[in-house]
């Protein structure tokens, strides 16, 4: 994935491990190609290309045989269909804005429950859960973290993540961003001096 070019994925990494030595708050960072379906997209341009096909052999130089409306214009909706549902850029145009978001955030509920982030001993788990192809970021919080920063600092603080991933940003873009934020919950939520590493510090991506 282009998002982890690089450095990405090392850049991540780090941050993950700066990010846990400000605060008691463990970091979970997952980036997935897309969160959503988009057969629609495919079944559009399916049906687009197999018209133009059939418009084609209709109205086209020479006259064709009959044998070649049966088959080509199947042949040209699949060829279309699997070219228009390969490009993210197409997926976002033809997809309302709220279900694309929609779909992210619910992949980004069932990983924070799958990887564990629900599980830690405070409840102090954070997910930060990149989608590529929606362009979207969520970062949600456990109940620990979410009672000790205030709601509107936390979302003032995860609003530049979120612009950057929106804007088609790197990972390492995203990495300093990370390590703010984990100064942001060690100054409500600071490490002690007991604290375990009960979730994994590798980017699942």
């Amino acid at each position: 994935m282009s998002f982890l070019a690089g450095d990405g994925k090392a850049a991540l990494t780090r941050a993950i491990a700066a990010f846990e030595a400000e605060t008691a708050a463990e970091l979970v960072v997952v980036v997935e190609a897309r969160a959503g379906h988009y057969l629609h997209v495919g079944a559009l341009f399916g049906v687009l290309g197999a018209l133009a096909c059939l418009t084609f052999l209709l109205y086209g130089e020479p006259a064709f045989g009959l044998h070649w409306f049966i088959l080509d214009p199947l042949l040209a909706g699949l060829l279309t269909a699997y070219l228009g549902s390969s490009w993210p850029l197409l997926e976002r145009a033809l997809t309302p804005r709220k279900r694309r978001e929609a779909w992210v955030l619910r992949a980004a509920r069932a990983a924070f429950v799958a990887r564990g982030v629900a599980d830690t001993r405070g409840r102090s788990g954070v997910l930060c859960y990149v989608a590529v192809a929606e362009r979207h970021a969520v970062v949600l919080a456990d109940l620990g973290v979410r009672q000790s920063v205030p709601a509107e600092t936390w979302t003032r603080a995860t609003a530049p993540l979120q612009a950057v991933v929106a804007r088609g940003g790197h990972a390492s873009a995203v990495a300093p961003l990370l390590v703010a934020l984990g100064k942001l919950c060690g100054e409500h939520l600071p490490r002690q001096h007991d604290d375990e590493n009960e979730l994994s510090d590798e980017v699942d991506g």
